[in-house]
């Protein structure tokens, strides 16, 4: 498989972090991707493949995640939002298009709020959705729903602190008992899984650093945007959802709900169920050919 991405490296200074960051295209436009709360820029292999915007993407490994800088603490959403417009002033990108997945939808749409004069576009892939503040019959609703979002992460947070004999070994954890191999799997999700390790004695473990994805699920929690606040955004909007949850046969994260509030606050310009696909696989073909053609029609509309 051909190597996909130019590494970019966007330095830092004494008070901020190296973001390292994954190019495809050539131009001055590139799409701004930013990944879910465990990931890096090589879960948009897929997306990236299949997208036409000749000036391609640029998909950021998040401060704490892939090759870029993990200090100890200083995670949020703000503090992703500003490394995004850090980005943007280093590779001279003025209004960007933003797509993020997961996590990195919230830290979009936060994007959007703090700096709406950077932001010409969104997408919101399987994210995004607006924080519930309980009132005295809805807490056991959100409790619910804040529990399956937990039980769903568990297992993504869970391999942070493991170490793997090899990356087979990886390949299991995620497909246990199915015997697949980093050889048997499709090329675009094998690479993601070999970015996803760094070599340490003994075997590998995972880069992210499990102290900031447990900051942002604080942070997201508490301090993400409700319905209320979601409404500011000006900018087009393109949501694009998950038909299942997790897993095969869960519940999608948007459910009626939080898909009602979201076409409500937001300016949606276009709004899709992908169906078959699930909070993952979304990511990864076939799925990944119609999020690719629906970015594609929202760099080319606005």
């Amino acid at each position: 498989m051909r190597e996909l991405w130019t590494r970019q490296t966007i330095p830092g200074d004494i008070e901020d972090v190296e973001i390292v960051a994954g190019r495809t295209g050539q131009g001055p436009d590139p799409v701004i991707a930013l990944h879910g709360i465990t990931s890096h820029h090589h879960a948009f292999n897929a997306i990236a493949r299949h997208l036409a915007h000749p000036d391609g993407m640029l998909a950021l490994d998040l401060r704490g995640r892939g090759d870029s800088g993990k200090p100890p603490s200083g995670y949020g959403l703000d503090v992703h939002a500003r490394d995004v417009v850090r980005v943007l002033d280093h590779v001279g990108i003025a209004r960007a298009v933003l797509m993020g997945h997961s996590m990195g939808a919230f830290a979009a749409a936060q994007t959007a709020l703090m700096y709406p004069h950077r932001v010409r576009a969104l997408a919101l892939l399987d994210g995004g959705w607006p924080r519930v503040e309980a009132g005295p019959n809805e807490e056991a609703t959100v409790d619910e729903e804040a529990k399956r979002i937990e039980d769903g992460l568990r297992r993504a947070f869970s391999r942070l602190v493991m170490a793997f004999k090899t990356p087979d070994d990886y390949v299991d954890f995620w497909f246990p008992g199915q015997g697949l191999t980093m050889d048997t799997l499709p090329p675009d999700l094998a690479d993601n899984y070999r970015y996803d390790l760094r070599q340490v004695e003994g075997g590998w473990r995972p880069k992210c650093l499990l102290e900031a994805a447990l900051e942002d699920a604080r942070w997201n929690a508490a301090e993400a945007a409700t319905a209320a606040r979601l409404s500011s955004i000006t900018v087009p909007t393109a949501l694009i959802r998950a038909s299942e949850g997790f897993f095969p046969g869960t519940p999608p994260l948007i459910g009626d709900e939080a898909h009602a509030a979201m076409a409500q606050a937001l300016p949606l310009r276009a709004d899709t169920m992908i169906p078959g696909s699930n909070h993952y696989t979304i990511m990864y073909e076939p799925a990944a050919i119609e999020v690719a053609r629906i970015i594609d029609d929202v760099v080319g509309s606005y």
